[in-house]
Formats: structure tokens, C-alpha cells, sequence
């Protein structure tokens, strides 16, 4: 099995390689973070503006920023990689989860599982949206399903530095992983010393540079956060957690739920840990951050590994003449013919998905042609800002080409001085035009 990883990981690379050679674009968050990677690696860092602090994705783009205009498609690799290793190992865990006695079954825990996780349920960023725009979420996911991989393989180093890595994407990691930590470091002392690096590792990398950047150590915490407390979003978040898997996932689930063994801890651990993520972003939501679908999803693939796991459970048990068994074969069935019923549905969305993100990239390209041709320096001539009056097109984006901060640009649907850029026509004299898009200036007075 560990083979099968490993040759899926290379695999994952190669392809995630592949894509790009796709005309496809990051998206805001990821613009920022190769802005502020190239800020870090400069020793130049300001986090006061734009989004909000995440500590792995900007030590990457720092680390890739010898790269150039390159560290771009280093981010997308990196990014891209970890969405297909999702799949990858939601596959590897579901079998394995299934365990060997459920023969082919196995095969259909997986498949329900990769289904799942490749197709996740978000209105907001759908799943093809965050391979293309370099979401980090979905390496998010591989990180923590890589942790459990790990742990389930008693390999708890790993499954340590893992939890770290993925505690240094979200905030919703910590608690999990201070439960590791102290678990893993009563169960081997051997580990004692990664335990206390790791309690400093995180809190340092989220919080200092926040505090030498911006003089405020909870900067990234003020920009995430809404205005007051909003109870009506935790129910919106559960709803959101209901419909992100395939609802043959959930039905697994229950199914896994009836069919485990006695005295199996795994399965009934996971299942509290995800209820226990998808609760943390609830309470989150009410005191005002964004709940939004992508930052359930290791809950959401969790959900999906256990589904497969019962669905295989279930099919091995009703067709092997079990006590019970025509009922759990029927059940299985019925939860095969969900699971194909709603991969279709959703892969039917696809398509529409892709023209969006090819719609998005054109202009991103168009907006990048037309600040080359006229320049950093007339762009920014009106204060050290250029306005951007396109809503559908990321300033991040225009920050990193013009090698600015991310202040340096301004959003405004009709921006009345300074130097703007647009899809549409000012009143200002137009200094170039580059396809849909125009540069024009307008008074520089405020």
C-alpha cells in the first residue's frame, strides 16, 4: 500500500506538472501570498493590507522567489499537487479503512471517496476553482489526511510535522494538533522534542511576523474577522457541512456506523473529529469569521473515507451471506446508485465551471498587457496607487506584476483621480488600450 502512495504522489506531481500548460490564473488569495513571499524573502514584509496573514503558503512563495515571474507557476504546482493527492489519499484511506476482507468491494470505497473529495459541493469557490486559481485548501486536506495516513501507519513523527504543516494553514488545526502533540508525547518520549518545537513553531509563524510587519501580532485575525456576532451563520455553516460531500458519503457513514466492529476506535475517533472541525467553523462563523465551504473541507473528506469505508463494509457483508445480509446489500446498492447519480450531477457542472475560470484568466492577461505597455511608473503616478474598476479581476494580481504592495492598489467601480484601470469607459483621457481593457487618466487631486 505505502508503494501505491508513493507511486500516486509521483503521479500527482507529473500531472499537477501538467496543468500548467492550462490558460488558467491564481486567484486573489494566492496573488497576495507570492506579493508577500517576495516582500519576505526582501525582508520587506507589510501584512497590513489586503487579506489576511497564513504562514505555509507565504514560506513557500518566499522560498520560490528566486524564481522570478517563475514563482508562479511554482505556487500553482505546489498547489495543484496537494488538490490531486487529496484524491489520492481519500482513495488510499477508504481502502484501507474498508479493510482487506471486503475483497473489490475496496475498489467502490474508493471510488466514492476520490468522487467525493475531487467533487466537493462549494457555491462559493466549486472544487475546479480551487485546482485552477491555486486555492490553498485542498493542500489543506492532503495534509491532514497525509496525517492520518501517517498515524494509522504508526509512523507519529510524521503524522506530527503533517498536523504542523497543516496548523500553519488554518487556525481550526491547533486544537487537533495540541491533542496530538500531547497524546504522541505521552505514548513515545522519543517524540518529546518535536512536541515542544512544534507548540513554538506554530504560534511564531502565525503571529511574529504579523507583529514586525503591521505592529499588531493579531492583524490577520482583524482582517478575517466580520463585525459583531451573527448566530444565524452557524446554522448556515451546518447546512454548508450537509451538502459539501456526495450525500452517498453520508449514507456510508451511518452504514460504517452500523457495521463496525467492536472495540474499532479509528472510525468512531474520525467521524467525532470531523463533527469537532465542522463545530469549531460554526462557532467561528458566529463570532464573525467566514464560514465559507472550503474551510470545512478536511471534514468534508473525512465524511468521504468514512463513506467508502461503510459502503465497502456493507456491500462485502450483504453479498457474503451475513445475518442481516439482504438489507445491507440493498443498502449498499442503494448507496452505489446515490453515489453514481450525484458524481453525474456534479460532473455536469464542470464544464460551465471551466469557462468561468477561463473567463477570469483572459482578463487577468488582459490587465497584465495593458500594465505592461504602459508602465509601473505612469500607472502609479497619482500617489504611488493605480485604481482598478474591474470588481471580477483580483488587485493582488496587478500588486505582484507591478513588483508593488498590495496597497498600491486600490479598488473602485468609478474611481473619479489618479490612474485607472478598466473594461469599461471613463471620463479621463485614455492613455492605452490593450483588448477590453484601458488605461486612462484622470485628475490626480482626490
Amino acid at each position: 500500500m505505502r508503494r501505491v502512495l508513493w507511486i500516486g504522489a509521483a503521479l500527482a506531481v507529473a500531472l499537477a506538472a501538467l496543468s500548467l500548460l492550462l490558460p488558467y490564473q491564481p486567484v486573489y488569495d494566492p496573488w497576495g501570498w507570492l506579493v508577500w513571499g517576495r516582500e519576505l524573502a526582501s525582508l520587506e514584509l507589510a501584512t497590513g493590507d489586503g487579506l489576511s496573514w497564513k504562514p505555509l503558503p507565504v514560506f513557500v512563495d518566499a522560498a520560490l522567489t528566486p524564481l522570478g515571474a517563475g514563482a508562479v507557476e511554482g505556487w500553482l504546482l505546489v498547489a495543484r499537487s496537494g488538490w490531486l493527492l487529496v484524491a489520492l489519499l481519500a482513495g488510499w484511506l477508504a481502502a484501507r479503512l474498508a479493510g482487506p476482507e471486503t475483497g473489490r468491494w475496496r475498489f467502490a470505497a474508493a471510488g466514492l471517496a476520490v468522487g467525493s473529495v475531487a467533487l466537493t459541493a462549494d457555491s462559493f469557490t466549486p472544487a475546479v476553482r480551487q485546482f485552477t486559481g491555486g486555492l490553498s485548501e485542498p493542500l489543506l486536506v492532503a495534509l491532514v489526511l497525509g496525517a492520518v495516513a501517517a498515524a494509522l501507519e504508526r509512523r507519529e513523527a510524521l503524522a506530527l510535522w503533517l498536523g504542523v504543516a497543516a496548523a500553519l494553514l488554518r487556525p481550526e488545526c491547533w486544537p487537533f494538533l495540541a491533542v496530538w502533540v500531547v497524546w504522541a508525547a505521552w505514548r513515545r518520549p522519543a517524540l518529546r522534542p518535536h512536541a515542544v518545537a512544534a507548540l513554538l513553531v506554530v504560534p511564531v509563524a502565525w503571529f511574529l511576523p504579523d507583529l514586525l510587519a503591521s505592529g499588531n501580532a493579531l492583524a490577520g485575525s482583524r482582517t478575517a474577522r466580520g463585525d459583531g456576532f451573527e448566530l444565524g451563520e452557524a446554522a448556515e455553516v451546518l447546512g454548508r457541512a450537509l451538502v459539501a460531500p456526495l450525500a452517498a458519503a453520508w449514507a456510508g457513514l451511518v452504514l460504517l456506523m452500523l457495521v463496525r466492529r467492536r472495540g474499532e476506535r479509528v472510525p468512531l475517533v474520525l467521524a467525532l473529529a470531523a463533527a469537532a472541525w465542522i463545530g469549531l467553523v460554526a462557532l467561528m462563523a458566529v463570532a464573525g469569521y467566514a464560514g465559507l465551504p472550503r474551510f470545512l473541507a478536511p471534514a468534508t473528506a473525512v465524511v468521504a473515507v468514512l463513506g467508502g469505508a461503510g459502503l465497502a463494509r456493507a456491500g462485502a457483508l450483504g453479498f457474503g451471506r451475513q445475518p442481516g445480509g439482504r438489507a445491507l446489500a440493498a443498502a449498499a446498492v442503494a448507496t452505489l446508485a446515490l453515489a453514481g447519480g450525484g458524481l453525474a450531477l456534479r460532473a455536469a457542472e464542470v464544464p460551465g465551471e471551466l469557462g468561468k475560470v477561463h473567463r477570469q484568466a483572459q482578463l487577468v492577461e488582459g490587465m497584465f498587457a495593458i500594465a505592461d505597455r504602459v508602465g509601473a511608473d505612469r500607472l502609479l503616478s497619482c500617489g504611488g496607487r493605480v485604481r482598478l474598476a474591474n470588481l471580477l479581476t483580483p488587485p493582488t494580481a496587478l500588486a505582484w506584476r507591478l513588483e508593488r504592495p498590495i496597497d498600491s492598489v486600490r479598488v473602485n467601480r468609478w474611481p473619479s483621480y489618479g490612474v485607472a484601470l478598466s473594461t469599461k469607459p471613463l471620463r479621463g483621457r485614455v492613455l492605452a488600450r490593450e483588448g477590453r481593457w484601458r488605461a486612462t487618466q484622470l485628475p490626480c487631486g482626490q
